[in-house]
């Protein structure tokens, strides 16, 4: 399903304009969300982070970009989609107009989830490698979700060339600022490692919850720290959390073999509990 500036469509091949100020400058935010039973997770997060991405990047927000109008819209669409089935992969991308940068021009796409519970996410063997042809930025645009994400297209054209899932992504630092699919959590000595917003790693609201949930539990310290590529040899085990699979671990790294499942586990619980505590 397809909603381009407030019009439903099951065509999901719209014309593009040429325009369209996302292709042609790359100046677009894109949020992504996901739906189950037929409510937004964590919705006014979303909303929130939406507004402030919108004004970080001088784009013109509408006076009817409430977050009434926009829920509505978008569980408009849902209901209208026999396939989806109450549960869905939401991409909201919003840019100013090319020709006239005051004016606003969106879309939103609901697409099926591969799985339809945290729970059934199991990729299997999860093998990674190291990106280091190009370093992310260390600034506040590396961390928002814009469309500007050639860095992570390269790392993942990179993983797929030499038979790896997915590839870390490094810093000007040469510090790990996450992957390309995801958020990064390493365990070590009973401590939950993660890369802090100034190092690169994108700012989603998974991951802001996620460390919340993982704070308020008293299993594991979070340290929000630097992550070096060598500590990654020595990590108990490592996970990665998207907003599509969840939480994914990972099994091995050059020689390094984890032995995460419990770590995985722990990590899913808290997901499923945050699930739980947002659709109620």
């Amino acid at each position: 399903m397809l909603i381009n500036n407030g019009q439903i469509s099951k065509e999901v091949t719209p014309i593009i304009s040429p325009n369209n100020s996302a292709l042609t400058h790359g100046h677009s935010i894109i949020e992504e969300m996901r739906i189950m039973g037929g409510q937004i997770m964590f919705w006014e997060a979303h909303y929130l982070k939406i507004m402030a991405s919108m004004r970080m990047l001088r784009i013109s927000i509408p006076m009817d970009f409430t977050p009434e109008f926009l829920s509505d819209i978008i569980l408009s669409a849902l209901s209208e989609s026999v396939e989806l089935n109450q549960d869905a992969l939401v991409s909201f991308q919003v840019y100013p107009d090319a020709l006239n940068f005051m004016e606003t021009q969106y879309h939103i796409h609901l697409s099926a989830l591969a799985n339809n519970s945290w729970e059934t996410s199991n990729i299997g063997a999860f093998e990674m490698g190291l990106y280091k042809d190009y370093y992310l930025s260390n600034n506040g645009l590396s961390s928002l979700p814009t469309n500007n994400q050639l860095i992570s297209s390269l790392a993942s054209v990179f993983a797929y060339e030499n038979d790896f899932q997915a590839c870390f992504l490094i810093n000007m630092d040469k510090e790990v600022a996450g992957t390309n699919c995801g958020s990064l959590y390493m365990l070590l000595d009973q401590e939950i490692h993660t890369a802090p917003l100034s190092a690169g790693a994108k700012d989603s609201i998974l991951r802001k919850k996620m460390n919340e949930a993982i704070e308020k539990d008293s299993t594991y310290a979070l340290k929000t720290v630097s992550i070096s590529p060598f500590s990654l040899q020595k990590a108990d085990a490592l996970c990665i959390l998207n907003i599509s699979d969840g939480v994914i671990s990972v099994t091995k790294y050059r020689k390094k073999v984890y032995q995460g499942e419990g770590f995985t586990s722990f990590m899913t619980q808290l997901l499923l509990n945050m699930t739980q505590d947002s659709l109620v």
